[in-house]
C-alpha cells in the first residue's frame, strides 16, 4: 500500500499551517512580537507588497506628471499623465505574471483612448455626458464576465470616461488628454517590470496540481485495500491529505485574480478538472465503506482494484503535467481498464438474474471513480493545449462542449448566460451605471465645484448591496474628513508656493497609497484626499476650500451610491443566491425525471438550461460571500453543501447521457417503469426543498422517512442475463438514482438545520456510504 508521507505536500500546503511554532503540550505556540518600523511593516505588508506597488505608481505618476507640467508646460497633459497611472495602478487590480501584466497594461490602453475620446465629446451637455456615463458604466461593469483579469481592470477604465466628460467642453484639448493617458500607462507598465517588480501569484494550475498528488495517492491505497479491511481502517490519514487537498481549490479560498472563472480554455478546463477531481475523492471515499461487506468476491474486489488503480496513476501523472515538469497524462490506460472493468461487469451480469445492492453500488461507484478522472485528464490536456482528436470521448458532452467553440462563441455564450436581470453581473452593472449617471446629473449643478470627485466616490464607494454600501460609507466619510483637515492644514501653511508641494508629493504620495492596504480604508480615504489636494494645488492656486470642497464631494457622491444601491437590487447577493438555487433545484427536478427517461429508452426533452442555472448560482453565491452579509445570514443556510448538491446534480447526469448518448428502449419494461418511478420520487423532494429555498423556510419533514430509504436498495428482478449491456444501464440509473437520494438528503439538512457553515455534506448514515465531507468549488460559467 502506498504510503501518506509528505512528498512534494509542503509546498502545496497554505501558509497558515507551516512553520507555526507548537508547544510541548500541542497548543499552538505565539512567536515573540518583534517591536519597530521595519517588523511592523513585515506583519501587515508581507513582501512589502502594498509599499512596492505604492513606490512604482508613485514613481510612474511623478515621472509623468513633473515632465509634463514642469519640463513641457502642459498641465492637460501632466493631469492626465497622473490619472492615467493611478486609474490602472491604483483603482485597478493587475495581476498576474510580468508578461501578463505588462499585455493587460497596454491593452488597456486602446480602451482607454476610446473613453477618454467619448468622455470629451460628451461633456458638451450634462445630459449628453450622463447618457454616455449610463452605457459605458454599464459596458464596461458588464465586461467582468470575462474573469477576474478583466474584472480587476473595470474601475480604472471607468476614471477614463469619468475625467474628461466634464466642463470646460474643450474638443481642441483632446490630443493633449490622450497625450497624457499614453505616457502614464506607458510609463506605469514600465515601472511594473522594472521596479521592484511583483512576483508571479501562484496559478491554479499548481493548486490543482497539488490536488492531483494526495487524491491519486489515495485512490491508489484505495485499490491496494480492496481485499484487506485492516489495511482499509488505516486510510484515515489518507482521507485527511484528499480531502484537504480539495478543499484547497475552493473558489472562495482563492485569491481572485488566481480564479479559473474566464471564458478561455485554459480556465474553463482547470475548472472543470477541479470539480471533477472534488467528486473522484467523494466517491472513493463512499467506495471504501461499500468494500467491508463480506458479501464480495475476490473476482469482484479484483475488477474494482485495477480500475481504481488506473484512476490514481492516471491522477498522480496529472500533477507533474501541470507544473509543466512532465508530460500531458494519457487517456488510453484509463479508458483500457474502464473497458476491462465494464466487460467484467457485463460477464457478471449475464451470468446471474437479480443484481444485488452491494454490487449494484460498487460496480457504480468505480464506474463513477473512472469516469471523474477521465474528466480530470481530459481537463488537465486541454489546459495545456492539447486538441484531443475526439476530446469528449463519449462522456460529458455539455461539461466539455466549450472545446469545440471559436474563442468568439465562447465569449457570446457567457455574454448571453449572463445578460439577464437574474444575473449578479447584470445587476451589478446596472447597478453602477445608474449610480454614475445620476452622479453625472449632480454634479453637473452649478453649486458643485468639482463634480469629478462626486463621480470618484460613487464609484470607489458603491457596492453591491445595502449591507456592504453601509459599511463601506463610516470609515470612507471618516477617513475623507481626517483627510480634508490635514489637506486644509497644508494649504494653509505652504499657501500657493508650489515648489514645496512639488518636493513633497513623492513622500506624500507613498504614504497615502500605501495607506489603505496597510490601516484600512478610512487611512486610504485620508491618503487619497491629501494627495489630491496637493497635486491640485500645483495646476491651480489653492486655499483650505479645496480641502473642503473634496470632502463635501465625497460624502455626495458616496450618498448617491448608498441611494441608488438601496433602490437598484438593495439585498444584492443575498437576495438572489435563495432564488438562484430554488431555480436550479425545480429545474434539476425535471431534469432527473428526463434523465431517467431518456436513458430508458423513452422519449424526453429537458426543459431548462441547467448549465446556464447553476453558472447563475455559482456567480451569485460567490457575490454572497463578499459582501460581509449578516452571520444569522449565514446560518440559514448550508450554501456549500446546496452547491456541492447542485453540481453533482448536473455533472452526473451528464456522464450518464454521454455513456448512452442514444439508448434504445429497455427489453424489460417493468424495470424502466421502476426506473422512472424512482427518479420521480426523488424529483418531488428535489422540488420540495426548492420550495423551502424559495420562501425561507424549513424543508418539511417526510412522515414515510428519507428519500433514500424510501426506494427498493435492489431494481425489480429480470432475465438480466439476456442483455448484458442494458443490464448495465440499469445498474449505473439505478446506481446514480441511490446517489441523488442520499443528496436529496444533504439538501434538507442543509435547509432545515441551521448551523455553522460547513464546506462539506456528509453522506445520510443509513445510505450505504461512508461520511465523507464534500466541497464545490464553485465555476463561474458552465455555458
Amino acid at each position: 500500500m502506498p504510503a501518506f508521507g509528505e512528498r512534494g505536500l509542503d509546498a502545496c500546503r497554505p501558509l497558515r499551517h507551516r512553520g507555526v511554532p507548537r508547544s510541548t503540550t500541542g497548543v499552538m505556540a505565539m512567536p515573540a512580537v518583534s517591536t519597530g518600523v521595519r517588523p511592523w511593516l513585515r506583519r501587515h505588508d508581507p513582501r512589502f507588497a502594498a509599499l512596492r506597488r505604492a513606490a512604482r505608481v508613485t514613481v510612474a505618476a511623478c515621472v509623468g506628471f513633473y515632465l509634463c507640467h514642469y519640463l513641457l508646460g502642459e498641465s492637460v497633459v501632466a493631469l492626465y499623465a497622473l490619472f492615467g497611472t493611478i486609474a490602472l495602478g491604483l483603482l485597478s487590480d493587475v495581476d498576474g505574471a510580468p508578461s501578463e501584466r505588462t499585455r493587460l497594461l497596454l491593452g488597456a490602453l486602446p480602451v482607454g483612448l476610446v473613453l477618454v475620446t467619448l468622455g470629451t465629446v460628451l461633456a458638451v451637455d450634462v445630459w449628453a455626458a450622463a447618457a454616455g456615463m449610463l452605457l459605458v458604466g454599464f459596458a464596461v461593469a458588464f465586461s467582468t464576465v470575462g474573469g477576474p483579469r478583466i474584472a480587476g481592470l473595470a474601475n480604472g477604465l471607468q476614471l477614463f470616461y469619468i475625467l474628461p466628460c466634464f466642463p470646460p467642453y474643450d474638443p481642441g484639448s483632446l490630443p493633449d488628454r490622450l497625450a497624457g493617458v499614453v505616457i502614464g500607462i506607458v510609463l506605469l507598465a514600465a515601472a511594473d517590470r522594472v521596479l521592484w517588480p511583483a512576483a508571479a501569484p501562484r496559478g491554479f494550475a499548481d493548486r490543482l496540481a497539488c490536488a492531483t498528488e494526495p487524491v491519486g495517492r489515495y485512490a491508489a491505497a484505495v485499490a491496494a485495500s480492496t481485499g484487506d479491511a485492516e489495511v482499509r481502517a488505516r486510510l484515515g490519514p489518507g482521507v485527511a491529505a484528499a480531502l484537504d487537498a480539495v478543499e484547497a481549490l475552493r473558489l472562495d479560498t482563492v485569491p481572485r485574480a488566481e480564479r479559473p472563472v474566464g471564458p478561455g480554455v485554459r480556465d474553463r478546463s482547470l475548472g472543470v478538472a477541479a470539480i471533477a477531481l472534488q467528486s473522484v475523492t467523494a466517491r472513493l471515499t463512499d467506495l471504501v465503506a461499500l468494500l467491508d461487506d463480506p458479501a464480495l468476491g475476490p473476482q469482484a474486489r479484483d475488477a474494482v482494484a485495477r480500475l481504481v488503480g488506473a484512476a490514481g496513476d492516471a491522477l498522480e501523472a496529472c500533477a507533474p503535467a501541470l507544473r509543466g515538469t512532465g508530460p500531458a497524462p494519457a487517456i488510453a490506460p484509463l479508458d483500457a481498464a474502464l473497458a476491462g472493468f465494464l466487460s467484467r461487469r457485463a460477464a457478471i451480469l449475464a451470468a446471474r438474474d437479480g443484481i444485488s445492492r452491494r454490487h449494484l453500488r460498487v460496480g457504480a461507484e468505480a464506474v463513477m471513480v473512472a469516469q471523474s478522472t477521465r474528466s480530470v485528464v481530459v481537463g488537465t490536456r486541454a489546459a495545456l493545449g492539447i486538441a484531443d482528436p475526439e476530446p469528449l470521448g463519449g462522456i460529458a458532452p455539455v461539461t466539455f462542449a466549450y472545446l469545440h467553440y471559436s474563442p468568439v462563441k465562447r465569449w457570446l455564450r457567457r455574454l448571453r448566460v449572463h445578460l439577464t436581470p437574474r444575473s449578479v453581473y447584470f445587476q451589478n452593472a446596472v447597478r453602477l451605471a445608474v449610480g454614475l449617471a445620476a452622479a453625472r446629473v449632480i454634479a453637473g449643478l452649478p453649486d458643485i465645484t468639482h463634480g469629478f470627485w462626486v463621480m470618484l466616490a460613487t464609484l470607489t464607494l458603491m457596492r453591491t448591496s445595502l449591507v456592504a454600501s453601509r459599511a463601506a460609507l463610516g470609515p470612507a466619510f471618516a477617513g475623507v474628513t481626517v483627510g480634508a483637515v490635514l489637506a486644509g492644514v497644508l494649504l494653509v501653511a505652504v499657501g500657493d508656493r508650489t515648489e514645496i508641494y512639488a518636493w513633497f508629493l513623492p513622500l506624500i504620495m507613498i504614504v497615502g497609497f500605501a495607506a489603505g492596504p496597510l490601516l484600512g480604508p478610512a487611512a486610504g480615504q485620508a491618503g487619497f484626499t491629501v494627495v489630491i489636494a496637493v497635486v491640485f494645488a500645483q495646476l491651480a492656486p489653492s486655499s483650505w476650500h479645496l480641502a473642503e470642497t473634496r470632502m463635501i464631494d465625497v460624502i455626495l457622491g458616496g450618498l448617491i451610491g448608498a441611494l441608488i444601491g438601496a433602490a437598484v437590487w438593495p439585498r444584492g447577493g443575498a437576495g438572489e443566491v435563495r432564488r438562484s438555487a430554488a431555480a436550479l433545484l425545480r429545474a434539476g427536478a425535471d431534469g432527473v425525471v428526463a434523465t431517467a427517461r431518456l436513458l430508458t429508452g423513452e422519449p424526453a426533452r429537458q426543459r431548462a438550461d441547467l448549465p446556464k442555472l447553476l453558472a447563475l448560482l455559482d456567480a451569485t453565491h460567490a457575490q454572497f460571500r463578499s459582501e460581509g452579509a449578516p452571520a444569522s445570514v449565514g446560518r440559514e443556510v448550508d450554501w456549500l453543501a446546496v452547491l456541492g448538491v447542485s453540481h453533482r446534480l448536473v455533472d452526473d447526469a451528464d456522464l450518464l447521457r454521454g455513456r448512452y448518448p442514444e439508448p434504445d428502449p429497455l427489453p424489460w419494461p417493468a424495470v424502466g417503469a421502476a426506473l422512472i418511478d424512482a427518479a420521480t420520487v426523488v424529483a418531488h423532494d428535489l422540488q420540495v426543498t426548492a420550495a423551502a429555498l424559495a420562501t425561507a423556510g424549513a424543508a418539511p419533514p417526510d412522515e414515510s422517512g428519507p428519500v433514500h430509504a424510501r426506494l427498493s436498495p435492489h431494481p425489480p428482478v429480470a432475465d438480466y442475463g439476456r442483455a448484458p449491456s442494458d443490464a448495465l444501464r440499469v445498474v449505473d440509473v439505478w446506481g446514480w438514482v441511490h446517489g441523488l437520494a442520499d443528496d436529496v438528503h444533504r439538501l434538507h439538512v442543509a435547509v432545515s438545520s441551521p448551523g455553522r457553515e460547513r464546506p462539506f455534506a456528509g453522506t445520510p448514515p443509513d445510505a450505504g456510504g461512508a461520511s465523507v465531507r464534500r466541497s464545490s468549488a464553485p465555476r463561474e460559467d458552465r455555458s
